[in-house]
């Protein structure tokens, strides 16, 4: 197996895309577990019930509760729901058998945490954010700000009609994530991880251009913005 010790780059898109499939299968199985990410936050399926001109109409909807650990170090607003108590917990896996990459497990967790290392390391400097996780959707902050937006394949694939997944979007039980791309930032810009890039948003208030902080650039400049990830 590799040594992590020594300097190497390795794919983090491919890992975070294996990361991503493995909340995916979780959320999607007959019965769906809760699963989390240490150092991010915990995803779950709630089902839910609405009544509807004298129907009562069910569904489900993927819920994320941020880690309570990161929102209190950045003052973040956002409402740690706890995980209903019938509902299994797993912690994603590292394995390659449970991923499907070609790297050992030392080298996936240290990948993965150096990544939410960043993450953690943007609040800090109050900058904002948009960490994708693909196929299940996009964790946004602003300011203080933070929403989870989800990927309409996936509504789709959980509860099997189109039309309840237009309700779930029209009344606002669920973000989806192709609304990301028109959250505003007050900088007009914020970075996107786990590509390690800056991407254009609409600016939410008219302020001077203000330049990202030196602490910030410096970290970006550690991480390859074409996808690889310094070990």
């Amino acid at each position: 197996e590799s040594d992590v010790s020594f300097s190497c780059f390795l794919d983090v898109l491919t890992i975070w895309k294996a990361v991503s499939k493995y909340v995916r299968n979780q959320l999607l199985k007959e019965e769906p577990q809760a699963v989390r990410i240490t150092g991010l936050g915990t995803f779950y399926i709630k089902k839910c019930h609405s009544f509807e001109n004298g129907k009562m109409i069910t569904f489900q909807k993927p819920v994320f509760s941020l880690s309570r650990t990161v929102a209190r170090a950045h003052e973040l607003q956002h409402a740690s729901v706890p995980v209903p108590g019938e509902i299994t917990k797993v912690s994603v896996s590292y394995k390659k058998t449970d991923l499907g990459v070609p790297y050992p497990e030392k080298v996936v967790q240290h990948c993965v945490q150096e990544t939410l290392d960043f993450f953690c390391f943007i609040l800090k400097k109050k900058e904002d954010v948009d960490f994708v996780l693909k196929d299940v959707g996009t964790l946004a902050v602003r300011g203080t700000e933070v929403t989870m937006a989800f990927c309409e394949d996936l509504l789709l694939n959980l509860n099997k009609s189109r039309d309840m997944v237009e309700k779930l979007l029209t009344k606002k039980w669920v973000i989806s994530d192709k609304e990301v791309a028109l959250f505003p930032s007050r900088f007009g810009r914020v970075h996107q991880l786990p590509q390690f890039e800056m991407r254009v948003v609409p600016r939410r208030v008219s302020l001077t251009d203000e330049e990202t902080s030196p602490g910030v650039k410096n970290g970006l400049s550690r991480g390859n913005v074409s996808g690889q990830f310094p070990l």
